[in-house]
This record gives structure tokens, C-alpha cells and sequence, in this order.
């Protein structure tokens, strides 16, 4: 008889300790950093036995995280992981959780947003502003994907908004996230007039504060394409970046904003997977050059976008984001017959249009 392994990905959240356990945690800190200090010292010695002053579970989950990563030379911000252990070290009791090897009987309360799948994976203690936390990972399925009905395009942009979102079946533009050059540049400059007067301290404040900044601005985003995509039957399709910070001009765009263009890109990964949205890519070349309408070849002037064949005027990121949909909707259509009635806003298939485009660059016709 065979059965069908489930399809899961991986969570982690954190909940803020008790502080009735902060005696205990400070302890067992202590204790751990000498650990490690002793850890990075002598690598040779890489097994629990050599650090009885910590639990068992503890050494060796910080012989994994710290001792084998040759890398680490010291350790500034000590963290306690625990491994699950198919649930023998970090047990799931209702509404919580118990680590026999530290807590005893002591349970700590767990809320988990999505279904669990097995056990816990491991959990990790932190201290951060004088308050204990503790970061849980576990399992939870995977739904299906959908069948898509249309594509959604999504514009990552390096100057001004996040991300433009464009449908070319319906015509829907949505334009998402604040200017990030200017919360980069208001970084900086702070940055700059803490440098002056010698702060350390607050520029660790500061760089831990633009971290969580853009962390909330990719997942308020990417939350809200994946929402809209679910809602409306759409599969998200993105341009491939993967070169985008190794050549070019976009490489200065993306040094100049320090945008984490590939963490927004993880968090719609897990969030599309959650939800079952199928997610695409396609080749980025000639999207913000090519007009939406006629496929002409033709400059943008900063943000906007005219062409000079049709006339045709727009954002330019929406005109990128309704070739990256349109492209898409053509690439990934089912039947042949879907794929010669290329959708909407757009007469020629994308990939024809650019070969157009090559050969009209080429004999010296765009501007």
C-alpha cells in the first residue's frame, strides 16, 4: 500500500517568555557563553561531553549553530536553540509548549496560525531590550495550487513605490509601498550623524530599526499581492532578477536604494505556497521599454512612459508590469488555441515583440 507524502513548508514565530523564567534563561546564558567562547577556542572539542555545565541538548544544538560554522569567529548576540527532536526535547501540550530539560513541567504558551504537522522543529531563546523571546519553527501543508484564470504581473521597482501590480485581463493597477530611496536616504543620513559622534551603540539601534522597517514594508506588500491574487484566481509572475545586482544600470539602482528586492521575493514564495497561488517568472529584458499597447520600442523619461508610434501614455511601471502579466498570460496559457488569443492590452505575444524590439535597436530606429 502506498501513501502520498504531504507536501509542507516550514514556519517560525515568536512569543515573548514569562519573565517568572527569566532567572533561569540568565543562568543558562551565562553558562552558554562561556560554552561557546570555549566552542570557537578549541573546535576539536565537538561533543557534549566536554561542556557539562549546560544541558545536553543545549551543547549540542550550540556546537551545531556556532562550533561547525568556521565562519564564526565570536559571538556578540548569544542565542539558545534547542532542537525538537521529534518531540522529545520540546513537547506539544494544548496551547503550549514544554522543555523538560530546562522548564521542567513549566508550560509556555503557543499560539500557532497555521495547522501543525508532526512536531516542533526546534525553538531558539533571545534576549532583546531586557525581555526574553522564544522563536518556534514547525510544519504546515502545503494546499494545492490553483488553476489560474489570469496572471498577475508584479514590477519591483528600485526608485520610488515597492512594487506595481498589473492584470492585463481586467486593466486592475495597483501601486504598492512607500518611496524606498527615501527611507534609504533618511537612513543614511542618520547613519551618518551618528558616525560623527561616535555612537556605536545607536548605530546598532539604527540598522536593527531599518531592518525591521524593511522587513514590515515587504511583508505588508507581499500580503497584499498574494491576498489579491488569491481573491481574484491569479497566478504572480515576476521578472527574474537573479543578475540584477552583478551588472548594469539596475546594479547602481539597487546599491543606490539597498532594497531587499529578494527577501520581498521570499515572502511571497512561502505566502503564495501557503495559499496555493502558483507563482512565475519570466525574462525581464525590454519589459520597461516596450509599449503595453503596440509593442513598440521606446525610452522611458524618469517614471514615465510615452510611445511615440501609438501615443500611448502611462506609468512606467504599470506599462512593465502589464508586459510582465501579458507575457506571462501568453507563456503559460494551457492550449495553443489560449495562446494565439493573447490577452488584452496587448496585440503581439511579448517574446515576438521583443525580437521586434532587438532588430529595431540594432538598425539605430528606438530612442
Amino acid at each position: 500500500m502506498e501513501t502520498k507524502k504531504k507536501l509542507t513548508i516550514c514556519l517560525t514565530f515568536k512569543v515573548v517568555v514569562d519573565h517568572g523564567l527569566d532567572p533561569i534563561l540568565d543562568s543558562l546564558y551565562k553558562k552558554a557563553s562561556k560554552c561557546v567562547k570555549e566552542m570557537l577556542t578549541h573546535r576539536e572539542k565537538s561533543s557534549s561531553k566536554y561542556y557539562k555545565s549546560i544541558p545536553c541538548v543545549l551543547a549540542k544544538s550550540l556546537i551545531s549553530k556556532y562550533q561547525k560554522n568556521k565562519k564564526i569567529k565570536a559571538v556578540s548576540h548569544l542565542v539558545l536553540p534547542i532542537c525538537g527532536d521529534k518531540g522529545k526535547q520540546v513537547k506539544l501540550i494544548e496551547n503550549g509548549v514544554r522543555i523538560p530539560t530546562i522548564f521542567k513541567k513549566v508550560i509556555i504558551p503557543v499560539l500557532f496560525p497555521k495547522p501543525i504537522t508532526g512536531h516542533i522543529r526546534q525553538v531558539e531563546f533571545f534576549k532583546r531590550n531586557k525581555k526574553w523571546y522564544m522563536s518556534y519553527s514547525y510544519n504546515t501543508p502545503i494546499i494545492a495550487q490553483l488553476t489560474p484564470l489570469s496572471y498577475l504581473g508584479v514590477d519591483r521597482n528600485a526608485t520610488g513605490n515597492v512594487a506595481t501590480i498589473a492584470d492585463c485581463t481586467t486593466g486592475k493597477v495597483m501601486i504598492l509601498g512607500c518611496d524606498v530611496a527615501k527611507i534609504t536616504e533618511n537612513f543614511r543620513n542618520r547613519r551618518k550623524n551618528l558616525q560623527k559622534k561616535g555612537a556605536k551603540k545607536a548605530l546598532v539601534q539604527l540598522k536593527r530599526k531599518q531592518t525591521n522597517r524593511v522587513k514590515y514594508i515587504n511583508h505588508k506588500v507581499s500580503r497584499t499581492i498574494v491576498d489579491y491574487a488569491k481573491k481574484h484566481r491569479s497566478a504572480i509572475v515576476l521578472e527574474s532578477l537573479g543578475n540584477i545586482s552583478k551588472k548594469g544600470k539596475a546594479k547602481r539602482y539597487v546599491q543606490k536604494s539597498k532594497w531587499s528586492f529578494y527577501q520581498l521575493e521570499t515572502f511571497l514564495i512561502y505566502k503564495a505556497a501557503l495559499l496555493g497561488v502558483p507563482l512565475y517568472y519570466i525574462n525581464p529584458k525590454y519589459t520597461s521599454r516596450i509599449c503595453s499597447k503596440c509593442g513598440r520600442l521606446n525610452l522611458p523619461n524618469g517614471k514615465h512612459y510615452k510611445c511615440l508610434t501609438c501615443g500611448h501614455f502611462d506609468h512606467r511601471d504599470a506599462n512593465a508590469a502589464f508586459n510582465i502579466s501579458a507575457q506571462a498570460d501568453f507563456l503559460y496559457k494551457r492550449t495553443a488555441v489560449d495562446r494565439v488569443a493573447a490577452v488584452g492590452y496587448i496585440d503581439v505575444p511579448l517574446n515576438q515583440r521583443v525580437e521586434e524590439a532587438m532588430q529595431l535597436e540594432s538598425s539605430g530606429g528606438a530612442r
